[in-house]
């Protein structure tokens, strides 16, 4: 459900950011070159570091801990 609930809100961000640019492109008088906007997007965009392994540990023994009914053990 979490998945599902993440898709959907990614889906409206993506939207609503769309929407603001295609705003913002119907304002301007002359428009840039292409590649002077894209930069500015990829410039803008912030990658989320990823998950340590002791970060998923403890997402995994949240869940045991909540009732999930699981094993962890350790793999060498």
């Amino acid at each position: 459900m979490r998945g599902r609930l993440k898709l959907e809100r990614g889906r409206y961000e993506l939207a609503l950011y769309s929407a603001w640019q295609g705003e913002r492109f119907a304002r301007e008088d002359k428009l840039r070159p292409f590649k002077k906007y894209l930069g500015e997007a990829r410039s803008s965009a912030t990658l989320k570091p990823a998950q340590t392994s002791l970060e998923a540990l403890a997402v995994f023994e949240t869940l045991k801990g909540s009732g999930v009914p699981m094993k962890i053990t350790r793999l060498k």
